[in-house]
């Protein structure tokens, strides 16, 4: 994972569609494939794992509120019964991207039988 502080150009990616027609041998030369783009999307993480991922952990925003099942509790009071309440990111733009994929495994030499 990695946390972008400017958004990538769509022109530094090769579609999916692009990708999934080309054959087999140039599925790893030339840009990275966008398998997926979300833009203003929410993320709902527990406490823990926010505070646990440094990347993420970074893009909290001081008005993300807890949450109970995805939903903003306002009356924070309650909020001292759940150890680990979620928190909700507004507003990420995501890219899931091959571009950290490692390539494919070279196909295994056959090994000789001793005659």
């Amino acid at each position: 994972m990695e946390v972008l502080h400017e958004p990538p150009a769509l022109d530094s990616f090769t579609p999916l569609t692009t990708h999934q027609s080309q054959t087999p041998t140039s599925f790893y030369e030339g840009p990275p494939v966008l398998h997926h783009r979300a833009q203003d999307a929410q993320l709902v993480i527990s406490t823990h794992d926010l505070h646990s991922t440094p990347a993420l952990s970074n893009l909290r925003a001081p008005t993300d509120l807890p949450t109970r099942n995805g939903h903003t509790d306002s009356n924070h009071d309650r909020d001292h019964d759940d150890p680990n309440p979620d928190i909700v990111l507004h507003g990420l733009d995501i890219y899931v991207t091959s571009e950290y994929t490692p390539p494919p495994p070279s196909p295994a030499t056959p090994k000789k039988q001793p005659i």
